[in-house]
């Protein structure tokens, strides 16, 4: 049974007791805040040493996966994964609109977009687009729609799997 309980029990504490536990308590808060700072601290460091390991891995490592490199060491493999993602640019998208409605083509809007109060590209665009006679203008805006960003390079550091005797 705890201090605190064991005087529940008894009845009210003395001053000199409940000193002793905030002064408990308060060093526990103080020991927390040292070691969210040392655990920031460390954050940072990773992050800036996670960073070093991929620009290494990009330079010098070899092909492993689809989109990403490996670096062998003699214990240790590092691997980062190069991914990209597709966003769509809703003002191109709107562009993109207004000119299929200026040249009385709004018929392919819903083909080739659906609608939820913005306009998203459908899966199956890029063949209804292949079978339409867009012009040079409009097949330009359309490839705005969409825009490639990279993602964040992750990395995995692990140790080599030792091959089987």
């Amino acid at each position: 049974m705890t201090t605190a309980i064991a005087e529940i029990a008894k009845g009210a504490p003395l001053p000199a007791s409940v000193d002793s536990q905030a002064d408990s308590f308060h060093q526990l808060e103080l020991e927390i805040g040292e070691a969210k700072l040392k655990l920031t601290g460390l954050q940072k460091q990773i992050s800036a040493r996670e960073h070093e390991l991929i620009e290494l891995i990009r330079a010098f490592g070899g092909p492993h996966a689809q989109k990403s490199k490996i670096l062998h060491g003699i214990v240790w493999e590092m691997i980062a994964t190069f991914s990209q993602y597709i966003a769509q640019d809703s003002a191109a998208i709107e562009r993109f609109r207004l000119e299929l409605v200026k040249s009385k083509q709004t018929r392919l809007l819903k083909k080739i977009f659906s609608s939820d109060v913005r306009w998203t590209m459908k899966a199956s665009a890029a063949e209804i687009v292949k079978t339409e006679k867009l012009s040079l203008k409009l097949m330009s805006l359309l490839l705005l729609c969409s825009v490639t960003q990279d993602k964040k390079p992750s990395l995995d550091v692990r140790p080599k799997k030792k091959p089987a005797a």
